[in-house]
């Protein structure tokens, strides 16, 4: 009995259809495989993978707010789902030309299109700044780079109080940039890494600066229409498609419609909307070579150098310049999310194995389980049968190394970190909480649980440890060691 082509697969989106990567190939040359396996058998396995998905959104139903999904693999899309509505009022289903807000997956968009001027010589990413606003405070200070590594030390002014309530109205550009400008540096520019929309608001102002165009204009002359890109842009402030994706939220058990934030607020930072197939698309073209140079992507994928970095053990894993580089079992990961009231987003990359995940949602705070960084990590995971995450063997961890690591470390918002040591064991308390183990991995890295989250401490040539990197879902915080008096050490 004849067979389908490899790794073809049933997806059960806008109309089903079959997705056969190769398939064309085999029709033009001709050429069928003979096989033992009864053609149910082939079915049956190719089944078995899709409900394996299926139930991680086993909480959506054809009455909430839900998700669209994809998975590609070597430049072919083995799987395609859509699950639930894009419009709780009119019963509209999400589909495979859903367009949801992706947040700050946004911002690779952004560090792509600063790469691709440096690379045409129209800036350097080790320009400071006052190159391109020329008042700005201490902007002999911070670089390009340090905007696109989220070293800046540049306040974001998402975590402001009044953020929630002004963001649902529009805002000029040149007062969003005042806002920014006026609130002093969280830390000297280089020494830390801490998250930063405002950086980034910064570079979407910089490119239009540069090239004389709009931010969006110029997405899509350099990126968006080569690459047929044609359902991304700028999230319209009242959206006219009724195609469109609406955000909801949940919460105590009832779904509401979310705020919806002003996307002058957002450029540069997470003022995009897309499709799956559309991320896809840019990832393709992106990995292979389509988009920026080896030089430029070689920069986009390395781990920004900070000040009290150890110079001899760089990090492998953490942020680059608009992508986080972590570990997904063992393998690269390179990745991005997003969430903003009622979507939530995440753009996977496993390089090794040329693997796409794409998890979009129009519901945060999200229904249970329903964390897009979760799903499209288990996804990739189950797609490529990776093996079970393992507890790290005990590392055999001199006394010496656990003592010079006690002390109290700064995290964001001024919250502490307290390290201490007992029976031979690593604990860590924050702000007095329960504390938790930290088993040694090496004599400087100690991982939490079963290894989803994992600290890493810095010491200078002189061996004294000046920080603590810490590490969870591919995000980094720089957490400097502080005296008995609270000052950094």
């Amino acid at each position: 009995m004849l067979t389908l082509p490899p790794f073809a697969r049933f997806a059960p989106t806008a109309g089903h259809r079959w997705i056969c990567p190769g398939a064309s190939a085999w029709w033009q040359r001709g050429v069928w495989v003979l096989v033992v396996a009864l053609l149910s058998l082939s079915q049956g396995k190719a089944a078995e993978g899709e409900h394996e998905i299926d139930a991680l959104f086993s909480v959506v139903s054809a009455r909430t707010p839900g998700a669209a999904v994809l998975v590609a693999r070597n430049g072919q899309v083995v799987l395609e789902r859509s699950y639930g509505l894009a419009n709780l009022s009119s019963g509209a289903p999400i589909t495979r030309t859903t367009r949801f807000r992706i947040g700050s997956v946004s911002k690779q968009f952004t560090a792509a299109a600063v790469l691709k001027l440096a690379e045409e010589k129209r800036l350097r990413l080790d320009d400071p700044i006052i190159r391109f606003f020329p008042e700005w405070p201490r902007g002999d200070e911070i670089t390009v780079r340090h905007l696109l590594q989220h070293a800046s030390g540049i306040h974001d002014f998402t975590r402001d109080a009044g953020f929630a309530t002004g963001v649902i109205r529009p805002v000029a550009r040149a007062d969003l940039i005042q806002i920014i400008r006026q609130a002093p540096l969280d830390f000297i520019p280089g020494r830390k890494f801490r998250y930063s929309n405002s950086g980034y608001t910064l570079l979407g102002e910089i490119i239009e600066r540069v090239t004389g165009v709009g931010y969006e204009e110029y997405l899509h002359r350099t990126f968006f229409e080569p690459l047929g890109m044609n359902q991304t842009g700028i999230y319209p402030s009242q959206p006219a498609d009724p195609c469109d994706a609406l955000g909801y939220a949940f919460e105590r058990d009832a779904y509401r419609e979310a705020a919806n934030w002003h996307p002058s607020w957002l450029v540069g930072a997470g003022g995009l909307c897309s499709t799956p197939h559309d991320l896809f698309r840019w990832n393709e073209a992106l990995y292979g070579g389509k988009v920026l140079t080896p030089a430029s992507l070689q920069v986009a994928f390395t781990v920004g150098v900070l000040t009290d970095d150890d110079p001899d053990k760089p990090e492998t894993t953490g942020y680059g310049s608009g992508w986080f580089i972590d570990r997904l079992r063992g393998e690269r990961e390179l990745s991005h999310g997003g969430e903003m009231a009622g979507f939530g987003s995440y753009l996977l990359r496993l390089p090794d194995h040329s693997l796409t995940v794409v998890v979009l949602l129009n519901c945060v705070p999200q229904m249970p389980s329903l964390q897009q960084w979760n799903l499209a990590r288990e996804i990739a995971a189950r797609v490529l049968r990776l093996p079970p995450l393992v507890t790290p063997e005990s590392y055999p961890v001199l006394a010496s190394d656990l003592a010079v690591i006690e002390g109290r470390y700064e995290l964001d918002d001024g919250a502490l970190m307290d390290v201490r040591v007992a029976g031979g064991r690593a604990y860590f308390a924050i702000n007095g909480r329960t504390k938790r183990e930290m088993r040694p991995i090496s004599d400087r890295q100690f991982v939490v649980g079963q290894g989803e989250a994992e600290a890493t401490f810095v010491r200078n040539p002189g061996g004294a440890v000046v920080k603590a990197i810490l590490r969870q879902k591919g995000q980094r915080i720089d957490a400097p060691r502080v005296r008995s008096d609270g000052a950094p050490r």
